[in-house]
């Protein structure tokens, strides 16, 4: 292996267990936190932010809302409403997004945001959907079918004109509280596992790498995942029960690679700098084996010191090239 590989290389080398030159990185944060560093550090855009702190992606994301279902009763209802589909959004704003973003040289994550338990959830509402879960299933799996074959539709006419600007096709829908499971492993197979296996083996087609994100205490459904063709998890929310990165990577060896694993939520926000490094170092060493791409488990909020930040990325460069 040459000295150094482009980002490229090096998140694709990461995802597919192969030996890389140092553990690639990656840069997530709110817009007001963006704000800032441009202010402080006197940055112009967000891909500065991310060559200021040595990143190797940046993620170009096609949001799509599904219609409002309140008060849909039966799976015909779904008919009578306008449901999202390549005629409805801007493909060629987005296509010339993806093209500026594979020129920038760094790993691209995209694709449609294919949200199909959080995005239902919020279209029907959070009770009426919970509740039809049990009381009306056949209306439950009608929806998530639905919004599937959208979120496919809209990826297909992504990925057969520009997939070869795209590495990652990265989505997701949050299953986990910080204790446990969202819903009933039971549930997630009926409902879910069926489409997330869908989405992911429409990206493999077209030679993209896929990675899921799920926050929380997923640790029940991971072996699930990685039968639907997940080669990445996002994130390893550290705080979350059940989520420890060595026993995580220790299962998984080989068979998942890892996306965050750096706490928002316990260290970031309240850690000295030395105690964010002694962290990272430890997060690396526990994680690296299995293919890993370190960064922060959430996007980072206000409440993070730049100092924090900066101490993170140091102890990225430091312990990704010499982990032991």
């Amino acid at each position: 292996m040459r000295a150094e590989l482009s980002h490229r290389e090096r998140v694709l080398r990461a995802i597919g267990h192969q030996e890389v030159d140092r553990i690639p990185c990656f840069f997530a944060a709110e817009e007001d936190v963006e704000a800032r560093l441009r202010q402080e550090f006197g940055l112009a855009e967000l891909v500065d932010i991310i060559r200021f702190f040595g990143g190797d992606t940046v993620q170009v994301t096609l949001n799509v809302a599904l219609p409002d279902l309140s008060g849909v009763e039966a799976p015909e209802d779904l008919e009578l409403h306008p449901w999202p589909g390549p005629e409805t959004v801007d493909l060629a704003g987005y296509m010339g997004r993806l093209r500026a973003a594979r020129e920038t040289g760094l790993a691209v994550l995209g694709g449609v945001w294919a949200t199909i338990f959080t995005g239902p959830r919020r279209a029907m509402g959070e009770p009426e959907f919970l509740m039809a879960m049990l009381d009306r299933p056949g209306l439950i799996a009608r929806i998530v079918e639905k919004a599937a074959d959208c979120y496919l539709g809209i990826n297909q006419a992504i990925f057969s004109t520009c997939a070869d600007s795209l590495d990652v096709f990265y989505f997701g829908s949050d299953f986990g509280t910080q204790r446990a499971l969202f819903i009933s492993r039971e549930a997630f197979l009926r409902f879910f596992r069926p489409h997330l296996t869908r989405l992911a083996r429409h990206a493999k087609g077209y030679g993209l790498k896929v990675m899921f994100h799920t926050c929380g205490a997923v640790s029940e459904i991971i072996p699930d995942l990685v039968a639907c063709g997940i080669d990445v998890l996002d994130p390893v929310q550290v705080s979350a029960s059940s989520m420890e990165p060595a026993r995580l990577a220790r299962e998984y060896l080989g068979k998942l690679a890892f996306h965050g694993g750096i706490s928002t939520q316990t260290l970031l926000p309240r850690a000295t700098p030395a105690q964010v490094r002694a962290a990272v170092r430890e997060t690396i060493l526990a994680l690296a084996p299995s293919g890993y791409i370190c960064g922060p488990d959430q996007w980072m909020m206000a409440d993070v010191p730049t100092e924090n930040m900066m101490a993170m990325y140091e102890a990225i460069r430091t312990y990704g090239r010499q982990p032991g």
